[in-house]
């Protein structure tokens, strides 16, 4: 049975990351690596701890992917550093499998200084990721790595501890040069595929990237969520095999992911979009497979890129066919359909389930769509919208939650 491993999950997070910012990511992973080498060095943790770990570092300025903040992510460093670590902290904590470790990013911008107002099992490693991450910041920056420099902040803005482990790790792995020649990426990739993570970890860690995209606007929240559970109904109705369940799962979360690509001015657009607008909009889909090209196996893929593919030709990007469409995809393609007709977006409000089945039946009869698929939607529309509905509730509760608290935190730690 073709499955996902850990390290197909880092490589998806690296190519969308990558697209969405790519300074970012790369500071991210360099980052990443500097904490790698100083748990290393510090020699306490399993593979799977320092794994974790480095995912955490990858992630730290996650908090910046809100769209008010993607593209100042290095003024950071610079100006108010808690409000990217406070959405960072509750996405993490909220939407992830690394939700305990989440005060990381927290308190990855807290000085040393100031740590005994905080209470916390992880404020050391807290520590390190600072470290490490002010020094991959400052290394563009003439004579700041220089043994003067680093020991001026020594139990200010870091402890003597975590400087001298950061100065062995450095002796010992040559961090600084690594980073320097670029030469650091494979050994990130060991350590991801030395570890076995569960298949919760890897289907939790994928639908949180999946809501780095929906939560850009609030119209997509749920949209994602929606095809995927649309999808598994109409799977289990339509019988579908052990191994075409599980791609089409995984083909519909990950459907839209090229969607981390397309201006949010589009996505949010009140209007008809124009013909450039709308090609730019396509564009999704040929994003999707290039993020997922290499990575995924291909049914998976397939599944993901054809959900706008028609059955007379008509769909993009591939203007596929009839039996070109396998039914995992034709599925899928319906699901999208309901989902987006289902949900409120910029431009209409939520359409009703009796005018949900008047389009899809409609599309079936013009031979856009499956008639097969849609029979069966049509005849079980109310219970599938149903089983939805209850599984939306959650994720709005924690959407509206983490806006929330994001205010009552920064509240508290605005003055710090």
């Amino acid at each position: 049975m073709a499955v996902i491993s850990g390290s197909n999950m880092y490589d998806i997070l690296r190519k969308s990351f990558s697209i969405l910012n790519p300074q970012l990511m790369h500071h991210s992973e360099r980052t990443a690596y500097i904490l790698y080498k100083m748990l290393q060095t510090e020699g306490h943790m399993s593979s799977k701890e320092m794994a974790d770990y480095v995912i955490i570092a990858v992630l730290h300025d996650i908090g910046t992917c809100k769209l008010e903040y993607i593209h100042q992510w290095a003024q950071f460093e610079k100006d108010d550093v808690w409000p990217h670590s406070i959405f960072g902290f509750l996405f993490l904590k909220y939407l992830s499998p690394l939700e305990d470790k989440a005060e990381i990013v927290l308190y990855h911008h807290l000085d040393y200084n100031k740590h005994y107002l905080i209470k916390s099992q992880y404020i050391k490693i807290a520590e390190y990721l600072f470290m490490a991450d002010k020094i991959d910041v400052t290394m563009s920056m003439p004579g700041t790595l220089e043994p003067d420099y680093l020991q001026k902040y020594r139990n200010i803005k870091y402890s003597a501890e975590a400087l001298n482990l950061f100065l062995k790790a450095n002796t010992r792995y040559n961090i600084l040069e690594k980073l320097k020649k670029e030469d650091y990426l494979k050994e990130l990739d060991e350590l991801i595929a030395s570890v076995s993570f569960s298949e919760d970890y890897k289907r939790k860690f994928l639908q949180m990237l999946i809501y780095i995209i929906d939560f850009r606007s609030q119209y997509t929240v749920i949209h994602t969520l929606a095809t995927t559970i649309f999808a598994q109904e109409l799977g289990d109705l339509m019988k579908l095999s052990g191994q075409d369940k599980y791609n089409m799962y995984y083909g519909a979360l990950l459907h839209d992911i090229g969607k981390i690509a397309i201006p949010l001015s589009i996505l949010e657009s009140t209007g008809r979009l124009s013909d450039k607008e709308m090609d730019i909009m396509k564009k999704h889909v040929e994003i999707t497979d290039h993020v997922l090209k290499g990575i995924v196996d291909d049914d998976i893929r397939e599944i993901a890129i054809r959900h706008h593919e028609k059955l007379d030709g008509s769909g993009y990007f591939r203007g596929l066919k009839g039996d070109e469409l396998t039914r995992p995809q034709r599925i899928v393609a319906v699901a999208d359909i309901i989902s987006a007709l289902y949900g409120k977006r910029s431009y209409k409000e939520a359409f009703a389930p009796d005018k949900i089945k008047a389009i899809i039946q409609a599309d079936a009869d013009n031979n856009k769509i499956c008639p097969a698929v849609v029979e069966i939607a049509v005849k079980n529309m109310e219970s599938i919208i149903q089983n939805f509905e209850k599984k939306k509730e959650a994720v709005l509760g924690t959407y509206m939650q983490i806006k929330q608290q994001e205010n009552d935190i920064y509240e508290q730690f605005k003055g710090l």
